[in-house]
């Protein structure tokens, strides 16, 4: 487990990708599962690599996804 945790929260998702091109190390993927809006929040695939940038925190519009530290 890595030192960050990312959390999405998927009924504010429009599915806009920002997150998952923002990211530097690459932590995120579309998702499949589509949330009660239709759209397909991401999903953390390599979550050990995040380094808590918060780059996808800061620019997602929507305020669907955050990190925090693990515990």
């Amino acid at each position: 487990m890595g030192r960050f945790k990312v959390v999405i929260i998927g009924d504010r998702c429009k599915e806009c990708g920002i997150c998952i091109e923002i990211c530097p190390r690459k932590v995120l993927r579309r998702g499949d599962k589509p949330n009660d809006r239709g759209f397909r929040p991401p999903i953390p695939v390599n979550e050990e690599l995040c380094t808590g940038c918060k780059l996808c925190e800061m620019l997602c519009p929507d305020f669907a996804i955050y990190i925090e530290e693990s515990k």
